[in-house]
């Protein structure tokens, strides 16, 4: 099977950690990401998060394509806590700096736990990758579920998932 994995484009309101609780729409250049990555291709099934600036553009191709498209709750961006709707810059690069080296003992206040985020998104990731009639399959969602896949993929610690740099509106293919 050939596995995508689409992050979404880039959302209004700016760089900021959204997380699970603040769902804006993409940009028009955030629109323009996500079809140069996937202009071409076709899957025989999308998975996508609930999330609009994920499920909108799944919605299009989905129709536009003719391929089946289902949303998957547990594809949600992680729960940042006190971080959600804030920038870097009010954040502290240095704090920044500490969560992605040792995201287990330094996530923000009231963020999700990240060994419960990662059940979540690799019971979802099993579920839509059981079905062996599928050759192909874009899973369409943000930048903390790609990295908990990709993880699992590469057989890296979850401790390590947010060293791994994945760029709005960027599509990567795994054979699995």
């Amino acid at each position: 099977m050939t596995l995508d994995l689409l992050r979404h484009g880039e959302p209004e309101g700016g760089r900021l950690y959204r997380g699970n609780l603040l769902d804006d729409p993409l940009t028009k250049k955030g629109w323009q990401q996500m079809q140069a990555s996937t202009n071409g291709k076709h899957w025989d099934f999308i998975a996508t998060s609930p999330m609009i600036r994920c499920q909108a553009f799944a919605q299009h191709l989905s129709q536009t394509l003719h391929i089946e498209m289902q949303v998957f709750e547990p594809l949600k961006e992680i729960g940042f806590g006190d971080w959600q709707g804030q920038n870097v810059q009010k954040i502290g690069q240095k704090t920044v700096n500490k969560f992605k080296q040792n995201p287990v003992d330094n996530l923000p206040l009231g963020a999700e736990n990240l060994h419960t985020f990662q059940a979540r998104v690799l019971d979802a990731f099993m579920q839509i990758t059981q079905d062996n009639t599928m050759q192909s399959v874009l899973i369409v969602a943000h930048a903390g579920v790609i990295r908990v896949i990709k993880s699992h993929l590469l057989h890296l610690p979850i401790e390590k998932m947010f060293t791994m740099e994945v760029i709005s509106g960027s599509c990567e293919q795994f054979k699995i």
